[in-house]
């Protein structure tokens, strides 16, 4: 593979964090309005209506900024750009995707840590328009195993501190203001970890197309 196909440098999350700039009002835009949302949902007093709200709309939210991330690897992206999600598709792939994770977490929690460690490039190529997400994704591990592990690694890592900080927040400061800094920051660490997936998954070449 050729050095124009690569798409990340020394590190791939490195990339990710110096690129995400590129969609940064986009980026900023969605993580605010999904965090104004899923903290206005503390207040609703019918559970199920709250989870399926919220559930939308972080659906929502992932196709954009997962749309975002793809684009901002090679260009800049304005709000103008979020008209071009594939909703549909992206839904039907990572709504199915999600379910397998969740019942492999349901059983244990390793299995579920195992299934998204081996699709982690799912919903990068649904964005991008793959026609068989789940095939790209093996297409783009076994061309970059090795950038693959890393970055596996180092997302898993980011994640778990995320989630620790997520919990002191909840217990130090609780109400829709934890809910709200919360969400905040796990939109900024998804714009992150989306655009260095993206990167890696367009440093496959023709796999992602």
């Amino acid at each position: 593979m050729s050095a124009v196909d690569k798409h990340y440098g020394w590190t791939v999350t490195g990339t990710g964090l110096a690129k995400m700039w590129r969609g940064f009002l986009p980026f900023l835009v969605v993580s605010v309005v999904n965090a104004v949302v899923q903290a206005s949902l503390l207040s609703l007093p019918v559970l199920w209506l709250a989870w399926g709200v919220s559930a939308a709309v972080l659906l929502v939210g992932f196709a954009l900024m997962t749309h975002i991330a793809d684009r901002s690897v090679v260009q800049r992206s304005g709000l103008g750009d979020l008209r071009g999600v594939r909703l549909a598709h992206f839904a039907t792939w990572v709504i199915g995707w999600t379910v397998v994770i969740t019942v492999g977490l349901g059983f244990y929690f390793w299995p579920g840590i195992m299934l998204l460690a081996l699709t982690p490039f799912v919903p990068v190529a649904a964005a991008a328009g793959a026609a068989n997400p789940l095939r790209a994704n093996f297409a783009a591990i076994r061309s970059r195993p090795v950038r693959y592990v890393l970055t596996v690694f180092v997302s898993l890592l980011v994640i778990l501190v995320v989630w620790l900080l997520a919990g002191l927040n909840a217990f130090f400061i609780r109400g829709w203001i934890a809910s709200f800094t919360s969400w905040l920051i796990v939109g900024f660490v998804a714009a992150w970890l989306l655009t260095a997936w993206s990167a890696l998954f367009r440093s496959a070449g023709p796999v992602s197309e």
